[in-house]
């Protein structure tokens, strides 16, 4: 039963492609028609078209880099005084980041020898263990 239902709906999957595969083709041949054979069917061409400044990227890139030239300009910004303030920040940051890991330190390395001589107890007892099943 499946193969006759198979069989029926093949011409109609195989016309359905042909159909798709044509209008596909006409759709190409329209739009490659002004390249191929010198017409030109299509008349609306959309980079043709004049979007306005604000539209377009570059306006923006270029007008936010005018502002930071102007900004940078202005007399209210130097170089030296950032980077004085930069390096005072990271001095400032790096001698808090050492504080609290010399006062974390001492509890870190306490936890980790604990876990190491737990777990050499916990081998230890685990080969007692097996030893004298062995020899029971």
């Amino acid at each position: 039963m499946l193969g006759l239902t198979a069989a029926g709906n093949l011409g109609r999957d195989l016309f359905a492609a042909f159909i798709a595969a044509l209008v596909g083709g006409a759709v190409l041949l329209y739009a490659a028609a002004s390249d191929l054979f010198d017409l030109k069917l299509f008349k609306f061409d959309p980079f043709s078209l004049r979007y306005p400044r604000e539209a377009r990227i570059e306006y923006w890139y270029v007008r936010a880099a005018r502002k930071f030239q102007a900004f940078l300009a202005g007399g209210g910004w130097s170089y030296a005084k950032f980077k004085k303030r930069a390096k005072v920040t990271f001095k400032r940051d790096w001698r808090k980041f050492r504080r609290e890991a010399r006062r974390m330190l001492p509890d870190a390395a306490r936890r980790l020898n604990r876990d190491i001589a737990l777990g050499a107890l916990a081998i230890a007892v685990t080969l007692v263990a097996l030893l004298i099943m062995r020899l029971v």
